[in-house]
């Protein structure tokens, strides 16, 4: 395929993301396509500020959110390469404490389990959601978190288990997961442009969402750099990130130098697991899940790829082996999840292909998102003339989940406040001694989460007649967490 082609092909690629942004009234995007070995196209589009109107270029800084699981796994396969690490090893032979609920399951998970997401256990991300503990903690509370599903028996995309073995690949070097990082992929890459937290200045993109009244407002970032290895802290540039594209098109080397084995990187790159077609993560109904990638077919072309999600910032990486062509974007408001759409037309455009997926079929999706999500919020009961139990100082307190972790109950004038962290959402009385969230700009309009008014808190009290406690329905498919009331005369 020559250069020259694909370039007069991608000129048509301005008018079709600046269709997208005007539609989707999407500040900024930014893209970059690796081909033939070389950086073949980049650039920005919109604004990486919208307020200020500072616009957005392949240089600008973005989370690329957990497109890092990749690289996380690669940094595994690098220590599977020296004899330091196994797949298929117990977790345990590198982390002895590590424990999940059933102790003859913990002995079982191998490093294998962990990146192919197959433990058991459902997302469980209010672990982490502006909890700022350390990651060693993080992974002590998957003991006290109950799996939805048998050992093995599933794809779950899980955060945690991605975490889990960062931290293993951290504890074998005897180093930090972010030095291993940048001393086996960021430095030999030179990618200087990328880090492990958002710089304070210079050419960064905030990101954006919807708020219920469908006004585009920017996002309160939250803590998540505990998280590092799954995707909670690394920032790049599209540009610093087709290096990354070479190393996975070119077997693992890069300039001459070979960082990973080549066998060891198409270990990475080959389905391990059955994905359910009802599961949104992946990039096309069942793809299958590799090793920190997803594997499929797009347009009669076989697909390596994974999308990221963090702040309200959407990435995709999408490598197309057989075609030695790879694709990053980034687009910074992240609720219509365009990043993938905007390589898919990129790819077709190159290979002038019809596009399968058009991005107005995205945005009708995600109206139709909201309005689902609206109808669930409007149909939930409420008995009118009901009064709370108690005087609103006696629900206040500290209450804590063995993982999840402690929550603060505060009073707000004739209201409640849950807080922890940055984190601040005002609860409103729902009926006898049941609170809801109120509606917030904090979070977007489009998708079920655990503080949308469908989801409400219940009180409970013990023998004597106290608060005791308050259950909350964090993970569906396993039913309500309690979070008990601690004692504050101790």
């Amino acid at each position: 395929m020559g250069l020259t082609k694909s370039l007069q092909r991608l000129a048509e690629l301005d008018a079709i993301v600046g269709r997208m942004l005007q539609a989707g009234r999407i500040p900024g995007a930014a893209i970059a396509i690796v081909a033939d070995g070389q950086t073949a196209f980049s650039r920005g589009y919109g604004y990486r500020d919208l307020e200020a109107k500072l616009p957005m270029t392949a240089q600008t800084v973005y989370p690329i959110a957990s497109t890092t699981k990749a690289i996380n796994t690669t940094l595994l396969g690098m220590l599977v390469d020296e004899g330091r690490v196994a797949w298929d090893a117990p977790v345990q032979r590198y982390l002895p404490w590590f424990q999940l609920q059933d102790p003859l399951r913990s002995a079982q998970v191998t490093v294998r389990d962990l990146v192919t997401m197959r433990t058991g256990l459902p997302r469980h991300d209010f672990i982490w959601n502006e909890n700022p503990v350390s990651r060693a903690n993080l992974i002590e509370r998957l003991r006290y978190v109950e799996p939805s599903a048998g050992f093995r028996e599933r794809f779950q995309y899980n955060n945690l288990t991605s975490t889990t073995a960062g931290h293993l690949a951290g504890v074998v070097s005897g180093q930090s997961w972010e030095d291993l990082a940048q001393q086996r992929i960021l430095g030999p890459l030179g990618m200087a442009s990328t880090g492990f937290a958002m710089p304070a200045a210079g050419e960064v993109s905030l990101s954006y969402h919807e708020n219920s009244r469908r006004e585009v407002i920017p996002t309160q970032r939250c803590h998540s750099g505990d998280t590092a290895p799954s995707g909670g802290s690394i920032h790049s540039t599209v540009l610093d990130m087709t290096r990354w594209i070479a190393l996975n098109l070119q077997g693992g080397q890069i300039d001459g130098r070979t960082l990973i084995k080549p066998e060891t990187l198409a270990e990475i790159h080959t389905p391990q697991m059955v994905v359910l077609p009802a599961d949104l993560a992946a990039p096309s109904p069942g793809a299958p899940y590799a090793m920190g990638w997803f594997v499929d077919t797009y347009n009669g072309h076989a697909r390596v790829s994974h999308g990221g999600y963090l702040w309200d910032v959407n990435s995709e990486v999408s490598l197309f082996p057989k075609d030695n062509i790879g694709i990053v974007s980034f687009v910074n408001f992240g609720c219509h999840r365009l990043a993938r759409i905007i390589n898919n037309y990129a790819f077709d455009l190159i290979m002038g292909l019809e596009t399968k997926t058009t991005f107005e079929e995205r945005l009708a999706g995600y109206e139709k998102e909201i309005r689902d999500t609206r109808e669930r919020n409007a149909s939930v009961r409420r008995i009118s003339n009901t009064s709370p139990s108690h005087p609103l100082a006696d629900y206040t307190g500290s209450y804590t989940h063995p993982g999840y972790g402690t929550l603060e109950i505060q009073r707000s004038k004739d209201e409640l406040l849950l807080r922890r962290g940055q984190l601040e959402v005002a609860l409103q009385h729902w009926h006898y001694d049941v609170w809801a969230p109120q509606e917030s700009d904090m979070f977007v309009i489009h998708t079920q989460h655990i503080f949308e008014r469908a989801n409400r808190l219940s009180f409970e009290t013990n023998a004597d007649g106290a608060i005791s406690a308050f259950s909350w329905l964090i993970e569906p498919a396993i039913g309500p967490a309690r979070f008990a009331k601690q004692d504050s005369s101790k």
